[in-house]
């Protein structure tokens, strides 16, 4: 049975070097309940997932390290009190050929998530490369010409298909984030979007529920 290794690497990502990460959640109420999010990314990187959870979903109050292993614990937060606006026009096609609804949804945006395959770019896969450099572009743009930036996550997923992943522990996070910062596609969207100051990253799965808990805690948590 993989799924507990992958839950432990998922958690390992959260709470890093932590031993125990709380979320502010009656900060995060005040401060995003009603808010638009747009969810971006090309076909089959877990857009439709991550709407569910987004939209249904729930996520712990906390998850702390045990003589064993890192677990969830205190209370579950439902993100459906949040009352974020997504709806199915926000789970826009991920064909190149609409950037043009992409562009919409990002421009009324609070914030925007943008979902790559991680897996396969850090295999090298210059298709996904090819395709984060063009969408960077147009992502890029859009940004820019907002006169109050949105919040810009890259959501790097499928990491449970990367075979470091299964292996990660607490101590290694920060090199497996900086492994996947230094990629050339990655460097490059990060510098059109606004440099680093501008763009948060969140890596994990969403293959079990738990998992994907684990990557969407995360996100809240870099709010």
């Amino acid at each position: 049975m993989v799924w507990p290794f992958l839950i432990a690497a998922a958690i390992s990502l959260v709470i890093g070097g932590a031993t125990a990460v709380a979320l502010n959640w009656d900060g995060i109420i005040t401060a995003w309940r009603g808010k638009r999010v747009a969810v971006l990314g090309a076909r089959q990187v877990g857009k439709t997932c991550m709407i569910k959870i987004l939209s249904t979903g729930s996520i712990p109050e906390i998850y702390e390290q045990t003589n064993s292993a890192e677990r969830a614990t205190g209370r579950r937060f439902s993100l459906k009190d949040l009352d974020l606006k997504i709806d199915d026009t926000l789970d826009v096609p991920g064909d190149k050929f609409h950037y043009a609804d992409w562009k919409e949804v990002a421009d009324r945006a609070d914030l925007v998530l943008y979902l790559l395959r991680a897996d396969l770019l850090l295999a090298g896969s210059t298709q996904v490369e090819e395709r984060v450099r063009d969408d960077m572009r147009h992502i890029g743009n859009w940004l820019r010409a907002r006169s109050r930036r949105p919040q810009f996550f890259v959501v790097g997923t499928h990491c449970d298909l990367d075979p470091a992943f299964a292996d990660l522990t607490r101590d290694k996070v920060g090199d497996y984030y900086d492994r996947f910062r230094k990629l050339p596609a990655v460097a490059e969207l990060v510098a059109h979007c606004g440099g680093a100051k501008h763009v948060k990253f969140s890596l994990g799965s969403m293959v079990t529920r738990e998992v994907g808990e684990a990557l969407v805690y995360d996100i809240f948590r870099k709010l």
